[in-house]
């Protein structure tokens, strides 16, 4: 989850907010925030990072007779007794005991973009990363291929083939040539174990215009008694640039270690009038983290929130 704000007269504010309700759309994993406020603008956040990350799942326990056990997801315990689960090894042998057993869900495999939009000029290269995932002990060797890659684009994946047990990271390198046109182009990468297939949408932005020559400081954006991992973006040159954000676990910004993103490419108008400060609001005074800031086809370096000023 994540929140903009633009530094500008009061009576432009409800016209930058009014522009960056279009960051939040709600997909699988996803939930979309209605502002409060003028200054509080729209945030997207994925539910499962933020769980994988602090550690919600996985915590098991017993509880009390009539209450799910957690830590569990496969097995469901309802018994006929009055006194909580101090010994289940003892309850569970009682005649009183029903268990009801669910299908566990079958090994599986995910892939995703990282960024999942990237922004080439004509004549020019760029590229994002492309990550697999697995769960419930999936082994398999992944094959990487793309498609709906348009005329004069090519993508290069670095390995094409992910060793088993099907995680780890591949690098897709995006090849524009100088006759493609300006636009927004939609492709997919995916991922293949010979029987099943995922797939990951990959936004490409062609913009013949020159760059931003944005500058990014990342810094720690407070609000209230909580901070919050951000950057502080300024552009030399005005125009409509692409925006996206990474944040990592971690203080080196590796692929594997993704915990949140949002802007996803979308266009804003920047100019080099006023400042921008963008922030993630999903993992509050968390200062192991680091995060990958971009504007148009620029992007920040790694920013190490364990060093980072404030905003």
């Amino acid at each position: 989850m994540s929140n903009a704000h633009k530094h500008l007269p009061l009576s432009l504010i409800v016209v930058a907010a009014s522009a960056l309700l279009s960051l939040a759309a709600c997909g699988s994993g996803s939930r979309l925030v209605k502002p409060v406020s003028v200054s509080e603008t729209i945030a997207k956040s994925n539910d499962s990072a933020t769980d994988a990350y602090t550690g919600r799942n996985g915590a098991g326990k017993a509880t009390p007779i009539g209450e799910r056990l957690t830590g569990g997801a496969s097995t469901e315990i309802a018994a006929n007794l009055a006194a909580p689960i101090d010994d289940l090894a003892a309850q569970l042998e009682s005649s009183d005991a029903i268990i009801v057993a669910t299908p566990a869900t079958a090994p599986s495999f995910k892939v995703a973009m990282h960024p999942s939009t990237i922004t080439v000029a004509p004549g020019e290269s760029g590229s994002t990363n492309v990550t697999t995932t697995v769960t419930l002990g999936y082994d398999h060797a992944l094959h990487l291929t793309t498609s709906n890659v348009p005329a004069g684009v090519s993508v290069i994946l670095t390995p094409k083939l992910i060793a088993a047990p099907g995680g780890g990271t591949a690098v897709a390198e995006i090849k524009v040539h100088s006759s493609v046109a300006d636009g927004r182009y939609a492709m997919e990468v995916i991922a293949s174990d010979g029987t099943t297939s995922q797939s990951a949408k990959l936004t490409l932005n062609v913009a013949s215009t020159g760059g931003p020559a944005a500058t990014f400081q990342g810094c720690w954006y407070k609000h209230g008694s909580d901070s919050y991992q951000g950057v502080h973006v300024t552009v030399a040159n005005a125009g409509t640039y692409s925006f996206n954000a990474l944040l990592y676990s971690g203080a080196t910004c590796n692929p594997n270690d993704w915990a949140d993103e949002f802007g996803y490419g979308q266009l804003l108008q920047f100019s080099p009038d006023y400042e921008w400060t963008f922030w993630f609001t999903h993992f509050p005074n968390q200062t192991n983290m680091s995060a990958i800031w971009y504007v148009g086809n620029e992007q920040s370096q790694c920013v190490n929130y364990n060093v980072a000023p404030d905003c």
